[in-house]
């Protein structure tokens, strides 16, 4: 039986940061992670440029959408966010946390507060 844990947080096509640096640890320690990604960048911002874009909180809700159609929101034991690239996306997440301790009181959130960005600078 698979072992779940939710992961929301960044990705990036070069290095190891969010998504990018989660998942195979996840798989590692036996977890089948549910992968939502809310950035796709080249790289993590602390290098002197970066491309890429921020997706839309109604592209991270209908993607939540799809995995609550497939049944997987009680079966989730962890819940993990990271850099989430727009203020309105943290709300789609205190939901989801909200949804899934309500269907696993087990489950536990693990939340990376992220520690500054490219425009505000280091923040806690």
């Amino acid at each position: 039986m698979s072992r779940y844990v939710l992961t929301i947080q960044s990705h990036v096509a070069y290095g190891f940061v969010g998504n990018s640096a989660a998942v195979f640890p996840l798989q590692l320690l036996g977890f089948s992670p549910i992968v939502v990604n809310t950035v796709e960048f080249s790289n993590h911002t602390g290098h002197p440029t970066f491309r890429g874009q921020v997706f839309t909180a109604e592209l991270i809700r209908d993607i939540i959408l799809g995995i609550r159609e497939r049944g997987l929101i009680p079966k989730i034991e962890g819940l993990l966010s990271g850099y989430l690239g727009d203020a309105s996306i943290g709300k789609i997440v205190l939901e989801l946390a909200t949804e899934i301790k309500a269907a696993n009181p087990n489950a536990v959130w693990l939340c990376d507060p992220v520690m500054g960005d490219t425009d505000t600078g280091v923040f806690v």
